[in-house]
């Protein structure tokens, strides 16, 4: 921007001299660097806080999904990329062996429950021990726990969806055994929300707070600008993070002052809605503080040339 606004002044003095309104002196030679001091001092170090520039990405959640039993699996419901809802079947595994857990826990409760009665009678009438009746309880109580846990692995043998979204890379074969052990998953599942984060250089971010308008070009859809706002910003990010491993903590890398991610909501009511942005998406957005807003017209140009060139810039 500033290279297209110093040739257009360059072009106007061009354009001046030749009709000789002015005379081309040494003042003149050097006003195209005046210029752009001017402009870099009272416009452009000005806009990079009161309208910081940074790069957007489209995050979206895979949950690894991991069953609560083994066995093996028995069917597959779910496809590649089909839509599913939040208890929807993914798989289920052979629930042979946990079903005649639960019968035969209901078995055992039922015999229980008889002897139960029948040593109460006696008890009654002081042909029984009350201790049996005791011991029959307690044997039922052991009983009902042993089936809560049975039906509950029962109910288990069927993998459903955690949220609304759809299964990828789904490896999975019928016959297969799968474990509940949490070492690795056995399908990745895409949750359907996905999260809009603008990263921000530390420096361009003190003046950055939640509700201020954010304007926003994707990769994925050129020629458009996005509306939005901010939610918030994080407080924290992976180089302050002091992990209890028991060593001293490091000096930062001064060559690498960090981004802070800046979480923004892309407004719904708009022609090209966010639901058409894929995750991995990225793209350039500016957010539009309280401060410096005379230079706000320069980078909201400057985010719709981003967004022309878009159709030709790959990256």
């Amino acid at each position: 921007m500033i290279i297209f606004l110093l040739l257009i002044y360059v072009a106007i003095l061009f354009g001046l001299v030749k009709i000789k309104i002015i005379k081309l002196n040494t003042f003149w030679k050097v006003s195209p660097v005046l210029y752009v001091l001017v402009l870099l001092i009272f416009l452009f170090i000005p806009m990079q806080w009161g309208a910081p520039l940074g790069t957007i990405n489209m995050y979206q959640e895979i949950l690894e999904v991991i069953p609560n039993v083994n066995g093996e699996v028995s069917e597959i419901v779910a496809e590649p990329l089909k839509p599913l809802k939040k208890g929807d079947t993914i798989f289920t595994i052979d629930a042979t062996t946990y079903q005649a857990t639960v019968d035969n826990v209901e078995a055992q409760l039922a015999l229980a429950k008889l002897r139960l009665e029948q040593s109460s009678t006696l008890a009654d009438k002081n042909a029984g021990s009350k201790y049996d009746v005791e011991q029959f309880e307690s044997t039922i109580k052991q009983l009902e726990a042993q089936l809560v846990t049975a039906k509950w692995n029962l109910e288990e043998t069927v993998v459903k969806a955690p949220a609304d979204g759809y299964v990828t890379a789904l490896a999975l074969q019928k016959g297969q055994r799968v474990s509940n052990l949490p070492l690795r998953s056995w399908v990745s599942y895409v949750k359907e929300k996905r999260i809009p984060i603008l990263w921000i250089p530390q420096i361009y971010l003190r003046h950055v707070q939640p509700g201020q308008e954010v304007e926003i070009t994707w990769k994925l859809q050129p020629g458009r600008i996005y509306s939005a706002t901010v939610v918030d910003v994080a407080k924290a990010i992976g180089q302050g993070q002091w992990l209890p491993t028991g060593n001293a903590p490091t000096a930062p890398n001064p060559n690498f002052p960090g981004h802070f991610p800046v979480v923004i909501k892309v407004k719904d009511d708009q022609d090209a809605p966010a639901e058409k942005l894929y995750g991995g998406a990225f793209g350039t957005a500016a957010i539009y503080t309280t401060n410096a807003k005379f230079a706000h017209i320069i980078r909201r140009v400057i985010i719709r040339m981003e967004a022309w060139m878009n159709y030709i810039k790959p990256y």
